[in-house]
């Protein structure tokens, strides 16, 4: 049997609005029955910080979306299990569980205290994104336009340096280029992209280079392939640039208005994501999309360093063909179809994980 290891969704902050992610909600992309569907042995569960909040509840945010992580996974802890290690997640598969694996998403969430940093691991956050679509005092993002010739400040090489020394894995999706080759460098450990796709077939700030996936490919690390088809697909991406500028504002102002309300705040979101999928309804994005950049990447660096970001329940749309969670056996179905061998499948639903988490 072939687990899957999905390293990115944004299922927390639903859950935070109160989703039932226990029941079979087709508001979900992630829930118990569809992870169990799909073979999801292990799912991070990303706990979303919005730039647009304030340094001081930021940092209270990503612990308060840490500790839901915690409590819904004991809530059901017949079906999930808190994972920090490789033997964690084969202990859980054994007894028939999903591992979970806390992250936070956006460095902001330390409020440029690295004791804050600290409070975040011992609050089991094994992974952190150092940006999200937003430039911070500290790093470069790939979200907002960057003229200077410094990724990192001094502060921070000195998250990447406490990052390496609390044994988090640096994830590198939504950061500029000049932060990423900045990270690269600096890395005592492998580091991710947890859910990005490849520049040299959706060409978008937001993919990675061939450069670039050489560069996490030499640190040990891997790239996680994204399913928002506005970074699988350049048609779809113009099609967005052309007729939805005015939502990527309108997104912020929802984050803003409703930073105390999370049920306000993912209606609101929803409201937009549907519209934006109105808007680019003429443009047909597949699963095999997919298995274009995940074939692209494995011809590039090798099967070592792929794997699965889904973005589930954080992106506005999804291809045809992909609804959730239960979508991965298709997918690797997909693969197959293109000669990939169950060994490499085995690499790259899981095992390139796995070996990170043993790595970090």
């Amino acid at each position: 049997m072939i687990h899957v290891a999905d390293l990115h969704c944004d299922t927390i902050i639903k859950i935070q609005a109160g989703f039932d992610a226990a029941a079979d909600d087709p508001a979900l992309h992630v829930s118990l029955p569809s992870l169990q569907r799909g073979g999801v042995g292990l799912q991070v569960l990303a706990c979303f910080v919005s730039s647009v909040l304030p340094a001081e509840k930021a940092v209270t945010e990503a612990r308060t979306l840490l500790e839901l992580t915690g409590d819904f996974c004991r809530r059901h802890s017949e079906r999930l299990q808190l994972v920090e290690t490789a033997d964690d997640v084969a202990r859980a598969w054994s007894a028939g569980r999903t591992a979970v694996l806390p992250a936070v998403e956006n460095g902001h969430a330390i409020g440029g205290k690295l004791a804050n940093l600290e409070q975040l691991r011992r609050a089991g956050a094994r992974s952190m994104t150092l940006t999200h679509s937003a430039h911070l005092p500290w790093a470069a993002s790939s979200g907002e336009a960057y003229e200077g010739a410094t990724g990192l400040t001094r502060f921070g090489e000195q998250v990447v340096a406490a990052m390496n020394d609390l044994g988090m894995i640096i994830d590198l999706s939504h950061v500029h280029e000049t932060t990423f080759r900045d990270a690269v460098r600096l890395t005592s450990a492998p580091v991710i992209a947890s859910h990005s796709c490849a520049s040299a077939i959706c060409p978008i700030p937001r993919n990675l280079t061939d450069e670039q996936l050489r560069a996490l490919a030499d640190t040990g690390g891997m790239v996680g392939v994204n399913f928002f088809p506005g970074f699988l697909d350049p048609a779809y991406w113009a099609r967005i640039l052309e007729t939805c500028g005015d939502l990527f504002h309108a997104f912020d102002d929802v984050e803003r208005e409703m930073m105390d309300d999370p049920a306000g705040r993912i209606e609101g979101l929803a409201a937009l994501g549907r519209e934006m999928e109105r808007r680019t309804a003429g443009v047909a994005v597949g699963l095999e999309r997919v298995a274009d950049h995940v074939a692209h990447l494995v011809s590039l660096v090798g099967d070592e360093h792929v794997g699965f970001g889904s973005d589930f329940d954080g992106v506005p749309t999804l291809p045809a063909g992909i609804d959730g969670s239960g979508c991965f056996p298709a997918l690797l179905d997909a693969l197959r179809r293109r000669g990939f061998s169950e060994e490499s499948l085995q690499r790259i639903a899981s095992g390139n994980f796995l070996r990170i988490l043993d790595s970090v």
